[in-house]
This record gives C-alpha cells, structure tokens and sequence, in this order.
C-alpha cells in the first residue's frame, strides 16, 4: 500500500482491492459481489465522517452489521471474507486462500443408528436434498461425541451438553439434533428423550426482501430481450414477478402445465406437492409465447425453459435464483440488505396484493400456501395497514410527566 494521502486511503484500498481480484482472475460474479460489500464498507464509514479505512474500522463494521436483522447468516460470511481481504491490503500480504473444512466421517460405533435414522426419514418421504442435509449434521453430531460415549444407547445429557457447548452449531443443526435423538428414544434406543436437552436458540426475525412496483419494472427493463437468453430470462422473471412463482416451480414448467384456451396456468408445487392454478395476463402469456416459438431451442424435452447452450438441458432450481440475482446487479438497484432471487420478487408480488387490499386467503392462494398464516408473513412490511393497528399514545400522567418536564427545561 502507498502512503495514504489527505483524503484518506479509502480509494487507494478500493484501487487495490479492483487490482488484485483482476489479476488473481476472480470470477466477475465473485467481482462484483467483493466490489458491493466494499461499497457498503465506504457508506459505513462516510457515515462516521471517516476516510479511512483501517482494522479497527472493518472489526466495527462486522459488529454492527452482524446486528441488522435484516442481513443473512451468508451475507455476513460474505462481508467476513471481504474484511479479510481487506486487511491483508493494508499489510502488504496476499491473499490467502480459504479452504473447505474436510467432510466428517461417521465414527463406526454410531454407523448402525445413522443407516437406520436415514431410511427413517426415506420412508417418512423426506426430500432427498433434506436427507443429505441431516445426514450431514448427525455425523457430526456423533463425531464430536466423547471417545467414552461407545454407543448410542450410552449417551447422556452431560455428554450432549459438552457438545454444544464446545462447537460452533448453525441453527439448522439444532433441528436436526432434536430429529435425531427423538428417534433415537422412539426406537428405544435411548431410555430418555434427550432431544429435551437440545438448544433452541431463539431465531431471528427478518422482514421479507420487497421491492417496489418501481423497482421491480426497472429490473424487468433491464433485460436485453433483442437476444435468446434475453428473452428466456424475461420470460422467468414475468412468472416470479408477476404471478409470485417459486424457483423451483418455474424451471420445473411443463408444456401441459399452461392451458392457452382458458389462460391458465396449473401445476403441483415442488415444494409443498399441493396443485396450484394461476390466471395468465396477457403479458406474461405473450413472453412465453415469444420464448418457445422464436428461442426455445429444439429439444425433445417437456420443460419450457432450457439452457442456452448444448446439451439444451431443463434448468435446475438455482438457475431461476442465478437470472433473477444477475439483473438485480445489472439493473443499479440498491439492494443493500435485500435478497436478489427470485423468492423477493415472489414476496413482493404478496405485499402489492395485500397492499391493494386483497383479503389473507386470496393471497395464501395465489402463493399455494398452506398454512393460512404464512401469508400474513407480508404484512409487517404494509405499513398503510400497521398504522391503522396502531394504538394512540397517552398523554403522560404522574411521575413520568414529571421526568418528562424535567428533561424538557434541560434539552
């Protein structure tokens, strides 16, 4: 690093940070994902009248990041990583590499029971991105159980306790571990339901990612539709954003699923495998239609939407989370603090409805919910509505009108 100059070293760390990830070959995506969370740093700091940039700084900027209730567990990994970089700037290193934790093996002793609590959850039709994800934490659940622990049947509270406490554990865990032990005392293995003894850390609550009506036509106008991909992209967000579809179900959109006569689209949710029936505006109907007959390559495939390049295969369900993500970044939409997939467009598809007063249970079936109450997930972002709820503040009596007076003749 150079000498910082009056103005502080912010542009010389962004220069140099702009440098290294060219020159190290960094991906554009991983690029400009570095490059936003830099900006997010730079806004920090301006905020405090700050120019520059220094350890202290980024460690502050982690501490209050991480309490915003609104950024992900993986955003803030993301902005660790960042800092990281950014502090091996300041000290003249390069960048050192990160490497994936190794996998954690089952100990043999505990193989037994984790064969049998997979096929429980087989048979309990579990998907199978679900099972993998369990099976994951149980092995290591049982690795990092003591040596002394020689079987199942042998594990104590003491034992579960130690564990917990020892290790770092995501909240997913947690669930996982309540699974686990639960089946563990159904099949009699354990005499007692250990799963009392698993945390239940008090998850936070976030706001759904919206945007508005504004924004979310400023994404859609970001599309080049004079190209294939363009087009076929166009087409996706329509669906999300217009009709609030899922991922999953957009990529997973059969032929047979769009009825043209009647306007309709119908299909069974990947998801919650519950049948759902959407009404086609003109719009949208005319984007697909645009797709298959002048893009869609020449496939014997029953999926609408492909890949743009040979093979030509179905897309899978992180693709529709790719295209939307990608024109979020390319659009200029300030999204700080806000998801970029195409589950944002689908929440703020739910909250324009509930904003134009459209009753709970027209919304829970537009979005294929189950539970009735899934839908009133939107509302605490309808502040029209939150403000006829709101309570008429008293006027202050008794010793606290007195505190209050008293503060008023010092401020």
């Amino acid at each position: 690093m150079k000498q910082k100059s009056k103005d502080g070293n912010l542009r010389q760390v962004k220069a140099e940070l702009e440098r290294r990830l060219v020159v190290m070959r960094y991906s554009e995506v991983s690029a400009k994902a570095y490059m936003r969370i830099f900006g997010w740093v730079e806004d920090y700091l301006n905020g405090y009248g700050e120019v520059d940039y220094s350890k202290e700084a980024g460690q502050r900027f982690l501490a209050e990041y991480s309490l915003q209730p609104e950024n992900r567990a993986s955003q803030f990994k993301n902005a660790r990583t960042v800092i990281r970089r950014l502090d091996e700037i300041l000290e003249n290193k390069i960048f050192t590499p990160c490497f994936r934790k190794s996998v954690i093996a089952c100990p043999p002793r505990f193989a037994d029971c984790l064969a049998n609590y997979l096929e429980y959850l087989e048979k309990c039709e579990f998907r199978k991105s679900t099972i993998e994800c369990r099976k994951r934490y149980a092995k290591q659940l049982f690795a990092r159980l003591p040596d002394t622990v020689l079987s199942a049947d042998k594990i104590t509270a003491t034992d579960l306790y130690g564990v917990f406490t020892k290790h770092e554990w995501p909240e997913t865990s947690f669930v996982v571990a309540r699974s686990l032990l639960t089946f563990l005392f159904e099949k009699g293995i354990t005499k007692v339901n250990l799963s009392l003894c698993t945390p239940r850390p008090r998850r936070r609550q976030t706001l759904p990612s919206i945007y508005t009506g504004a924004e979310v036509e400023r994404l859609l106008s970001s599309v080049d539709r004079t190209t294939i991909l363009g087009r076929r992209d166009y087409a996706m967000l329509m669906l999300a954003a217009h009709l609030g579809l899922r991922s999953s179900d957009i990529v997973n959109l059969s032929f047979k699923d769009i009825d043209h006569s009647a306007k309709v689209i119908k299909i069974v949710q990947v998801k919650t495998a519950r049948p759902l029936t959407l009404v086609m505006n003109s719009d949208v109907e005319e984007t697909i239609l645009d797709y298959v007959q002048n893009c869609r390559p020449k496939s014997s495939s029953d999926k609408v939407f492909l890949g743009s390049q040979a093979p030509y295969a179905p897309l899978t369900a992180g693709s529709g989370y790719a295209v939307a993500k990608k024109y979020f970044n390319q659009s200029g939409i300030a999204t700080q603090g806000r998801q970029m997939g195409t589950h944002a467009l689908r929440a703020s598809y739910a909250t324009a409805l509930i904003g134009k007063g459209v009753p709970y249970v027209v919304v829970q079936e537009s979005l294929g919910h189950e539970d009735p109450e899934s839908s009133k997930y939107y509302v605490r972002v309808d502040i029209r509505r939150l403000r006829e709820c709101a309570l008429n503040v008293p006027k202050p009596t008794g010793s606290f009108a007195l505190m209050l007076d008293d503060l008023e003749g010092v401020m």
